[in-house]
């Protein structure tokens, strides 16, 4: 049995990545015994892995069609394994700036309602990460990790249930996001004090500075994006609540 579902769990990985970087075209694919023989594992393992694809939305199954690759708006994406395999491929423009608008949408009112219900507990964990952002200063990659996982701290301490159901698409979305934004030379260090921000309004139980304060972040997120990708890049957002000063003072000056 372990052994099946070892061989079942490789399998489902490989054309999971292969499906998401686009190795395996939208499409038909190859028939049951001839995946089973370039995969090296019998026809019932292959089945079940398609199973578990097809549970995903990455591929269907028919007795007249057989398997076929389905495109990319079927997928489950907000599945933390889909997640995982897409960001195997570099992401796109738009796949990005989507990632900005989910971002304003969920975490501002998160970092609101944590404010209120979070329990001391749960704000010393919120610390603790942003601790571990600290001390991964310097070290790329487990400065991103740290960063994902002091955002997945504040979600949960919203307590609200379906909140904390997004934590593994969120927490997915953000390591992939952050691995691009953390190119832009000083992106750790410039919003290291907008994490210490937050946390503070926190503890202090701030909900209208706290959303504020995600606000603020999320758009040295998207400058960070735009540094790395071009000043194009995300120019159809709408404008978000830390822009407003900047656009106030404008139109008073204009």
């Amino acid at each position: 049995m372990a052994r099946f579902k070892n061989l079942y769990g490789q399998v489902v990985d490989t054309l999971g990545r292969q499906i998401a970087t686009g190795q395996l075209p939208v499409g038909p694919m190859a028939s049951e015994p001839l995946l089973a023989e370039r995969y090296g594992v019998s026809r019932v393992v292959l089945r079940e892995a398609i199973k578990a694809l097809a549970a995903k939305g990455m591929v269907s199954v028919g007795p007249s069609i057989g398997t076929r690759v389905l495109p990319r708006d079927n997928w489950a994406l907000l599945d933390p394994q889909v997640l995982e395999w897409h960001g195997g491929s570099d992401l796109n423009h738009a796949t990005l700036a989507d990632l900005v608008e989910l971002r304003r949408i969920i975490e501002p009112e998160a970092a609101r309602l944590a404010a209120i219900r979070a329990t001391a507990e749960d704000l010393a964990g919120i610390r603790l990460a942003y601790l571990r952002m600290e001390a991964a200063l310097g070290d790329g990659e487990d400065y991103v990790l740290a960063d994902a996982g002091f955002h997945t701290a504040v979600l949960l301490a919203s307590h609200n249930q379906f909140l904390c159901q997004l934590r593994g698409a969120l927490q997915q979305l953000l390591r992939l996001g952050f691995s691009l934004s953390s190119r832009h030379p000083n992106a750790a260090a410039s919003t290291l004090p907008c994490h210490e921000a937050l946390l503070l309004c926190l503890e202090r139980r701030d909900g209208e500075a706290a959303a504020a304060a995600v606000h603020r972040l999320i758009a040295r997120n998207l400058g960070h994006f735009r540094g790395v990708l071009g000043e194009d890049f995300g120019r159809h957002l709408l404008p978000s609540p830390s822009d407003e000063p900047k656009n106030q003072e404008t139109a008073r000056h204009a």
